[in-house]
């Protein structure tokens, strides 16, 4: 799941923005993202509020990276 997350980079207007391919197996099925593909907050694709999700766990690693502690650790 976390290597998910790490296909994705931020943009400057909160937006989220794919940049290797990615795939990410949900409770309803397989989700597969291919770089260049940007999703907004509110925007679902198959089902899934990406940005939300990928925002949710950006606020999650937050605290992490700040007490110096790398993602996952």
């Amino acid at each position: 799941m976390e290597a998910f997350f790490k296909a994705f980079r931020q943009n400057a207007d909160g937006s989220w923005t794919c940049v290797t391919a990615a795939t990410y197996e949900g409770p309803h099925g397989r989700i597969q993202v291919t770089p260049g593909s940007t999703f907004t907050r509110g925007t679902t694709f198959m089902n899934v509020d990406l940005a939300s999700m990928l925002d949710d766990h950006n606020r999650k690693e937050a605290p992490r990276s700040a007490a110096g502690l790398a993602p996952g650790g």
